[in-house]
């Protein structure tokens, strides 16, 4: 896996910009001088990184049976789903490691977004997950999993795990706001637009 996690990692020539279905994308921060280059990217090679390491990610989670496994075993579906994709996110994050590389917070948020969902369909595949309305537990497993990843992935500089709560706390607003709430740091206002 780190062999092609580094090769979509070696700048090339931008694509289009062809966006994967359903995969949310901020808005991509360029890097201002004293930023840390691991916390931000050139916006046309993040397509590329993204695509990359959600490939080598998804591999990783289909080789083998380690997670049906893991999803078998546990009474809890979600800390299970939870498990699997944090492992997933870890073996990814030390393959770059290993190999000097890094990749910046968003980039591994989108692709383990997209290994929720895969987790969510082998969950379902298992029947583990009804087939409808599964949505808070694989969010909710997403959640665990970016916790335990912050956790366990210890050697991330203090400006990636800045990084991390931002995005973190940028899709907790936008779950209120869909549901109809002001975001936790916002006061509602009353009256009409």
């Amino acid at each position: 896996m780190a062999g092609l996690l580094n090769q979509g990692m070696a700048p090339q020539q931008p694509q289009g910009e062809r966006q994967p279905q359903g995969a949310p994308q901020p808005p991509p921060r360029e890097p201002q001088q004293g930023q840390d280059a691991s916390v931000n990217y050139e916006p046309d090679q993040g397509q590329q990184m993204y695509q990359v390491l959600t490939e080598a990610m998804l591999e990783s989670l289909y080789a083998g049976e380690g997670a049906e496994q893991v999803l078998a075993s546990h009474e809890d579906v979600v800390e299970a789903m939870g498990q699997v994709i944090a492992t997933t996110m870890l073996t990814a994050h030390q393959a770059l490691t290993d190999d000097g590389s890094t990749v910046p917070p968003g980039i591994m948020f989108q692709a383990a977004m997209e290994v929720a969902k895969a987790v969510g369909e082998m969950a379902v595949h298992m029947q583990r997950l009804p087939a409808e309305g599964n949505g808070e537990e694989i969010e909710a497993a997403f959640m665990m999993a970016l916790a335990r990843f912050g956790q366990m992935a210890d050697d991330l500089s203090p400006a990636q795990k800045q990084r991390y709560a931002e995005l973190i706390g940028a899709l907790r607003d936008a779950k209120q706001e869909s549901q109809g709430q002001a975001p936790a740091d916002e006061p509602m206002t009353q009256g009409g637009m």
